[in-house]
């Protein structure tokens, strides 16, 4: 059970991480970032696009005038095995305990982050990565990689889906 509440609180503290990864020499003043409750069935409407990293970790996707970012199906079945509640033995305090901890990561990391495309000024590919500018011109590092995801190239978007998002962003960003 100590392992199990351990292996959830770790998940939740590496999304913590990742949600909140700031480099202080680069701050971004984006407003109207949220955090929505992630949505597999969401439709595409005319000029928007999702794609997804090389090894399916992390989904973007360009939906009205929003930008959504989440983790891509290959990460949500992680979670999912993961926080499989199912799997939980017992009936006692301890069991209830794991089962909560599991709940809430699971329905925690279950969410996207969403920011209006109107707060960003530009998107690039840059060596296999998309980055995000703010209006100010600095980079966000909102999607920044630890340094062994930044040497493996299954993390990173292929050139076509990138320059596909990019058309798209600056398509939609004419009209916003």
């Amino acid at each position: 059970m100590r392992q199990s509440v351990a292996r959830a609180a770790v998940v939740a503290a590496a999304f913590f991480a990742l949600a909140c990864n700031v480099d202080v020499h680069h701050k971004s003043d984006v407003k109207g970032v949220t955090f929505v409750s992630r949505d597999s069935t969401r439709h595409l409407g005319p000029g928007d696009i999702r794609i997804a990293s090389q090894d399916s970790s992390l989904e973007l996707a360009i939906i009205g005038d929003s930008i959504v970012a989440g983790f891509g199906q290959r990460v949500h079945e992680k979670i999912a095995r993961e926080t499989d509640t199912s799997k939980v033995n017992g009936d006692g305090m301890s069991a209830s305990i794991e089962k909560f901890v599991k709940g809430t990561v699971a329905s925690a990391l279950n969410h996207d982050m969403m920011f209006p495309v109107a707060e960003i000024s530009d998107v690039r590919y840059e060596d296999g990565f998309i980055r995000f500018y703010d209006n100010k011109g600095n980079r966000m590092n909102m999607f920044e990689q630890s340094r062994r995801d930044r040497d493996d190239e299954k993390t990173r978007f292929s050139e076509a889906d990138a320059n596909a998002f990019i058309n798209a962003f600056k398509a939609r960003k004419t009209k916003v």
